[in-house]
């Protein structure tokens, strides 16, 4: 015997219309959606709606399920079961296979789970943003004139000129000898 988990709010009703099961197999579909319940009707499918409105309510009631039916089945029971989650939504999925490895259950995740984007947006924060000096330096690799740059970087004029001060006093960047107001890296000269 299969119990089937469906997470319909996480995976859709093109989806959910896919699944085949068996008379013999309990599918419960958790959504509060019109359209699937009315596929689960057509379906004889279990549709599981009680649960509060919210982010991850319906997550919390499929474990809930889950870990009830588990208790509920004797020993003999459990090896003859198998226990199927319906879902892309990671943490549920981990959720739900630790619980199956835990109370020593046969599962499957038909579904791949969704990748995590997050792990780019992490790379993307780990790049130091470069200081006023690195970027005033920047824009000093080939002549430029102090208030172009400062328009440029819409910096507030006091910020620019200390960032500037310190660029010059270091001799990082100087002044071109035929313009006096332009200036240049001083190793680009």
């Amino acid at each position: 015997m299969r119990f089937i988990f469906v997470d319909a709010e996480n995976i859709g009703l093109k989806e959910v219309e896919t699944i085949n099961a068996s008379i013999a197999d309990k599918v419960l579909v958790f959504s509060k959606n019109d359209a699937i319940k009315s596929l689960c009707e057509r379906k004889l499918f279990l549709l599981n709606s009680s649960y509060p409105t919210g982010s991850n309510q319906a997550d919390f009631y499929i474990i809930g399920n889950l870990v009830g039916i588990i208790a509920s089945i004797t020993e003999q029971h459990r090896t003859a079961c198998q226990f199927v989650l319906y879902s892309q939504d990671n943490s549920l999925v981990t959720a739900f296979s630790f619980q199956c490895k835990l109370h020593k259950v046969q599962y499957t995740i038909p579904l791949e789970p969704k990748e995590k984007p997050k792990a780019q947006h992490t790379i993307e924060q780990n790049k130091p943003t470069p200081t006023l000096e690195q970027q005033i330096f920047n824009h000093f690799k080939s002549e430029n004139k102090t208030e172009t740059v400062r328009k440029k970087l819409k910096q507030p004029k006091s910020d620019f000129t200390r960032a500037l001060n310190n660029l010059i006093n270091s001799n990082k960047i100087q002044r071109v000898s035929k313009n006096k107001k332009t200036w240049i890296c001083a190793k680009c000269m």
